[in-house]
């Protein structure tokens, strides 16, 4: 459990600016050059990692859980960054935006703990590196999960083939974009003042005036509650799965994304079986409602390479492509539709926490 700072000591990142650096300008600075020096280009392909168990010990305070978990939201993007940067293996951009996503989903967890200033800057920022971050994404997704299953079902198809090489230079300039970002200052100054934060337990500042105090509740009283009330919320948005439309679709796929991960935040303080449980029908749901996203990447993707065409011809190539793979994909997904409605109940099955 990470170690609490004195109740009477002031925080670095204060109210106003989770958004300052802890320290002078220029210690600020130096802290940026080594984040950026960390990221140098390495001859071998860079290791990636995925998140680790969120350890919280079974006494720890909500103002533990927050340090706790941000801490590894931040480990999980900077251990990352170096195989984001060098592109070689698409897992790296996966995992950092992972890691943001995460983020995201404990700023709305510990909503009322955190003063609205700092938390909408911190919301602010990764929603930007996310967006930064997007384009590669897809066209990582694209290529190996969407393109490559098609293509390795027929052979010597023209339209896939040029598809495919469409897709490999538009995804080599994304990564470059991707990579400059990474490597920018505003992402240094980003990691380096969520650290500070994080240290200096900068939600403290609000503590009692604008925002709850986040040490007068225990972290598991406080999880089992407010995933609780997201599952009823997300039982009554719902109601009958098989009458949603496609949009609403989306809409509870990232509403499940976001109770799972916030169920892995709690998970050491949560009934261990019920929690499990949970997570697997949450992780199961997640990945059916995903072929709707598979579609929406292919689409969207599609439209943008047939567009960036050269010529005529290999605009119909591409175009002849793409309406292979995004049928194929449709086809997928009414095929994922009886076991949509079987997780459905299943979730709805599962105990309160």
């Amino acid at each position: 459990m990470t170690r609490s700072v004195p109740t009477d000591t002031p925080s670095r990142a204060s109210a106003t600016g989770v958004m300052r650096d802890g320290g002078s300008r220029k210690s600020a600075a130096l802290k940026a050059r080594r984040f950026q020096r960390g990221i140098a280009p390495s001859k071998s392909i860079p290791s990636t990692s995925k998140a680790r168990s969120v350890g919280l010990a079974a006494e720890a305070s909500v103002d533990d859980a927050i340090a706790v978990v941000f801490e590894a939201c931040r480990t999980h993007w900077h251990v990352n960054v170096v195989a984001a940067v060098d592109g070689r293996d698409a897992e790296g951009i996966h995992q950092v935006r992972v890691a943001l996503r995460r983020m995201r989903s404990a700023l709305g967890a510990f909503k009322k703990f955190i003063p609205a200033v700092q938390r909408l800057w911190l919301k602010d920022e990764a929603k930007w590196l996310l967006t930064q971050l997007g384009p590669v994404r897809d066209l990582d997704v694209f290529i190996h999960g969407l393109v490559t299953p098609v293509a390795n079902g027929v052979s010597d198809d023209p339209g896939l083939a040029q598809l495919m090489r469409a897709a490999r230079i538009a995804q080599r300039q994304a990564q470059t974009e991707a990579s400059k970002t990474l490597q920018s200052v505003r992402v240094a100054r980003f990691m380096t003042r969520l650290e500070t934060w994080i240290k200096g337990r900068g939600w403290r500042a609000g503590a009692r005036k604008h925002v709850r105090d986040a040490r007068t509740i225990t972290a598991a009283d406080f999880g089992s509650q407010f995933l609780n009330r997201r599952l009823r919320n997300i039982m009554d948005d719902t109601g009958d799965i098989a009458g949603l439309t496609v949009e609403e679709r989306h809409e509870l796929r990232i509403a499940v994304k976001k109770t799972r991960y916030n169920v892995e935040f709690f998970q050491a303080v949560l009934p261990a079986k019920r929690a499990n449980r949970l997570n697997g029908v949450l992780k199961d749901l997640q990945d059916n409602l995903g072929h709707l996203n598979d579609i929406d990447v292919a689409e969207r993707t599609i439209a943008t390479l047939t567009k960036g065409s050269a010529n005529e011809t290999e605009r119909r190539q591409v175009a002849a492509g793409g309406a292979a793979v995004s049928d194929w994909h449709k086809d997928a997904a009414k095929k994922a539709e009886p076991d949509l409605a079987k997780l459905w109940r299943k979730l709805k099955k599962v105990s309160a926490l």
